[in-house]
């Protein structure tokens, strides 16, 4: 049974993170993956801001087939949630890849980093578990962490994938996503972790 959240209807729950869960959901004939902000989130500023953020870019940013696009953006009952185009198919965790594939894959997460780029925001958290292999392309998503190039500030990402400058809080550049794209193509052609260390401070400390 789904429960209804403004007017969509949220099927099942895909996804949990620092800024937010993701739920399967429909209005009428229409599938996505709705974002809503944590509620312990809705209070804080800080919060607050980085979700405007990501609603701002998934659905003004012109659109690329390798990065998750959005449908709409709002707030029901004080909560801000983002309706996204819903990739049906398993992220980079989840299945293993031919050497030749996993080429193919990095060349299509730099393809969506480069645009993102040329629009003037680094993505900031490019790492398995948000590059989507759908039937017919590979999807960057969650642009949960996204910040405007040359911005500094909290620490974000996914330890294992962060630069040296994500690591010190310094500010982002283009070379924050390349960073992360080498160390996925790496793992990819390695089938091992390249900074995996135990706790994500001493992981990042491979940094």
């Amino acid at each position: 049974m789904s429960d209804s959240f403004g007017s969509w209807l949220l099927d099942s729950l895909i996804a949990a993170g620092g800024l937010g869960e993701v739920w399967r959901a429909h209005r009428g004939s229409t599938i996505a993956a709705v974002k809503r902000l944590h509620t312990h989130l809705a209070r804080n500023d800080e919060g607050l801001r980085q979700f405007a953020v990501e609603q701002l870019l998934a659905t003004t940013l012109p659109r690329h087939p390798n990065l998750v696009h959005g449908l709409e953006a709002g707030e029901v009952a004080d909560r801000p949630y983002v309706a996204l185009e819903l990739v049906d198919g398993p992220d980079l965790r989840q299945i293993k890849v031919p050497k030749l594939r996993a080429i193919e894959i990095v060349h299509a997460a730099c393809d969506a980093a480069t645009h993102l780029h040329g629009e003037g925001w680094v993505h900031g958290d490019i790492c398995p578990g948000n590059l989507v292999i759908g039937q017919d392309r590979v999807v960057l998503v969650d642009l949960g962490v996204a910040r405007a190039i040359g911005e500094a500030g909290a620490v974000r990402g996914t330890h294992a994938y962060m630069a040296p400058e994500q690591v010190k809080g310094e500010a982002w550049t283009r070379a924050t996503d390349v960073f992360a794209l080498g160390i996925v193509l790496w793992e990819l052609i390695a089938g091992t972790r390249l900074f995996h260390r135990g706790p994500p401070w001493l992981t990042m400390a491979g940094a």
